[in-house]
């Protein structure tokens, strides 16, 4: 994993953390982040997926949230992820 992309899942686990929400969707994203996180090797498609559907459903209760994810999925895809 890059470290940029690390250091962009850092910061959205630090947003996760902040909102303390009890939306299931986001402590699922929670939960993948911190996998993530965790590994050292690539990043899983999964994640890819989970940030994405993440990105569409909270743009406007969570636009912070958004952008960060958004940022995340720019540099995912820059690697072919």
């Amino acid at each position: 994993m890059s470290e940029k992309v690390k250091r962009e899942l850092e910061e959205l686990q630090n947003e996760l953390k902040q909102i303390n929400s009890e939306d299931p969707k986001l402590q699922k994203l929670a939960g993948d982040v911190d996998a993530a996180l965790a590994q050292t090797g690539e990043i899983s498609r999964t994640l890819h997926n989970s940030l994405q559907h993440t990105a569409e459903e909270f743009e406007t209760h969570h636009p912070q949230l958004t952008a960060i994810i958004n940022n995340i999925m720019t540099s995912l895809s820059s690697l072919g992820i």
